[in-house]
């Protein structure tokens, strides 16, 4: 089992209200960040008709391995940000990955935290940060569209 974690964080011009109604819409994940989130169906609506549970393909890529991954993700919501947690396949199954969205006044950040069945000598160093990374850029981007402006490209790791 490798670990992979990334942190990262934006300034946004949205307000807390846009930044969630744009991350409990997980079914539209693909349509703001195709690259990495190939395809959202949605199996369970949760609070108020937003997704609870669904079936995702992840595009995973490190180094020279690349992959689309099935994965079950159930999600929670508050008025803070949007939690995506992988569904275990089965008790003993070990895997793990969890996104957890955040939302301020002006500001998103997620973390990524994921324990995952990997090729022993394969690299893994750096990707739970550049995978971070590119999901603040492409929430700011998907923000600034809905809002009309260009998006803030100072997203940074932290």
């Amino acid at each position: 089992m490798k670990q992979l974690e990334g942190r990262a964080q934006t300034e946004v011009e949205a307000g807390v209200e846009e930044c969630l109604a744009l991350l409990r819409a997980v079914d539209r994940y693909p349509q703001w960040y195709p690259e990495r989130i190939r395809e959202v169906a949605v199996v369970e609506r949760g609070r108020e008709g937003f997704p609870g549970v669904v079936r995702a393909t992840l595009r995973v890529e490190i180094g020279p391995f690349a992959q689309d991954v099935h994965v079950l993700l159930r999600t929670v919501a508050d008025d803070e940000g949007v939690t995506l947690m992988r569904v275990a396949h089965e008790p003993e199954d070990p895997e793990e990955l969890e996104v957890r969205w955040r939302v301020s006044p002006g500001r998103l950040s997620v973390e990524l935290v994921a324990r995952l069945e990997v090729p022993r000598l394969l690299p893994v160093g750096g990707v739970g940060e550049s995978i971070a990374r590119g999901f603040v850029q492409a929430a700011a981007r998907a923000l600034a569209e809905e809002r009309g402006s260009s998006p803030n490209a100072s997203a940074t790791s932290s």
